[in-house]
């Protein structure tokens, strides 16, 4: 009798453990938050970046700077991001922020660059290559950002239905 009641608190013990190991619910939250407040940045600096182009902001180094903030910007989030562990033994998330931010960089530094570039032309030299060429890298900036944004929302939403949190619109 002394047995089974040795083993039955041993077993105990350890589903005890197990279960308490697992991160809360508050856990999956605050992981949740950290990323997406690094996601918040860059969406903020990109969009700081197109009103400035709708304005038509190209004196001076506005674009450039604003351009440069947000080039900054990846980086800082991408560190934040990479310095954090792993949650719950899993990266998923973690890896689709980074992918996030690596499109965002990538972006920035070719059609990002390129466009703010054609912007600069003087006007009388603008033709209609100029003009299809911005068009072109218009484009190629929204299919890729709208790919790499739904890829990161669809890894949120697999997050968030795994550890049970509810996720708001921003």
């Amino acid at each position: 009798m002394k047995k089974i009641t040795t083993s039955l608190l041993f077993l105990m013990t350890v589903v005890f453990m197990v279960t308490s190991c697992k991160p809360s619910k508050e856990d999956a939250i605050n992981y949740n938050d950290k990323i997406i407040r690094e996601q918040k940045k860059i969406v903020q600096g990109e969009k700081e970046l197109i009103e400035a182009i709708k304005q038509n902001l190209n004196k001076g180094n506005t674009l450039d700077n604003l351009l440069k903030e947000l080039s900054d910007q990846i980086d800082a989030s991408k560190k934040i991001i990479e310095e954090m562990k792993d949650f719950d033994g899993k990266s998923d998330f973690k890896d689709a922020a980074l992918a996030f931010l690596k499109s965002y960089k990538e972006v920035v530094d070719n059609e990002y660059t390129k466009w703010l570039k054609n912007l600069k032309t003087p006007d009388d030299q603008v033709t209609e290559d100029t003009l299809y060429e911005e068009e072109e890298l218009v484009h190629a900036i929204n299919r890729k950002l709208d790919k790499t944004n739904t890829d990161f929302l669809n890894a949120q939403k697999d997050f968030a239905a795994k550890y049970q949190i509810k996720l708001s619109e921003y």
